[in-house]
């Protein structure tokens, strides 16, 4: 029988996979986890356009490792749920690598004719990368690739921006954004358009994570790739939401100012202009948001800008 990673679901004739790695406290360790990473890191490190992605290289399996197995085994052309789903333990979503996706990542060469498909399709997002958006960027009388003014400035020529049909998380300008964060369908898409401003001041693509906010999150607090998180945000920070006692984040938009210790505004893809869905308006805002609340600012993930 084969899972949705294309791999068989039997026991892995490759002595270094024989378990699928899940996120605990305290994490899991081994050569087998040590291979991986290795294998992670060396797949980052070849993947042109973005240069050297920082990644782990002990033998434990942080959430620092999963996300950047989840960014390697995106850009091999692995399918979502080989990295993402329902642990049969404790029922949480965690970040999941399978051993078929082990094997993929340690043995590229083994890859089905679709991963082979999916790898080249997304192969074009690296293509489609800031020199894209700061064209767009200068299309809509915005600097471009100038850092967090230019961020700014994009996002703000995106207000009003809508889904079209209303509901289908999908349009002509929200199209370019979620395939531009590594996405060939229609998706939640907060954290598409926060991509797409970044990209906007000059940063490269977050495609295969910055669509997944907890895994913005992590990237942040462990500060992979230059990212930092922080308590109290600043301009061009991406603003993390979340209910009291919901998952690490529900939604993410872009910081405009701080308006005190407080409140800040900002920017907000598939979000609503009242007091629709919060995180799944399907409109472009801007937005003032409190810390404090029900639907409330969690901190701000910090790009390097």
């Amino acid at each position: 029988m084969s899972a949705r990673d294309d791999m068989p679901r039997e026991a892995s004739n490759d002595p270094d996979v024989h378990r699928e790695l899940v996120v605990v406290d305290p994490p899991m360790e081994g050569r087998d986890v040590a291979n991986v990473n290795r294998a992670v890191k060396e797949r980052l490190d070849a993947r042109p356009g973005l240069g050297k992605v920082p990644t782990p290289t002990h033998d434990k399996w942080t959430h620092a490792a999963a996300v950047a197995a989840v960014e390697a085994g995106y850009f091999l052309g692995l399918l979502s749920d080989t990295y993402l789903r329902t642990t049969k333990v404790s029922g949480d979503r965690r970040l999941v690598c399978s051993e078929g996706a082990q094997t993929i990542i340690r043995n590229p060469d083994r890859r089905s004719s679709d991963q082979l498909a999916r790898a080249k399709e997304r192969q074009g997002q690296l293509e489609r990368g800031p020199r894209y958006y700061e064209d767009l960027a200068k299309a809509n009388g915005v600097s471009g690739g100038a850092g967090v003014k230019s961020a700014l400035e994009f996002a703000a020529n995106q207000l009003g921006v809508s889904e079209r049909p209303p509901g289908s998380n999908w349009g002509p300008r929200i199209e370019g954004w979620i395939r531009a964060a590594g996405y060939g369908s229609p998706v939640p898409w907060c954290g598409c358009f926060a991509n797409a401003c970044i990209m906007a001041g000059g940063l490269p693509s977050g495609a295969g994570w910055i669509g997944y906010t907890p895994a913005i999150v992590a990237r942040a607090k462990n500060g992979t790739g230059g990212w930092s998180w922080h308590s109290s945000g600043q301009p061009g920070d991406l603003v993390l939401f979340d209910t009291p006692g919901g998952d690490p984040a529900v939604h993410v938009g872009v910081c405009e100012r701080k308006i005190n210790a407080t409140t800040y505004v900002d920017f907000e893809g598939n979000t609503s202009m009242g007091d629709g869905s919060q995180s799944d308006g399907g409109v472009v805002a801007r937005r003032t948001r409190s810390t404090q609340g029900n639907f409330r600012i969690i901190g701000f993930a910090r790009p390097p800008w």
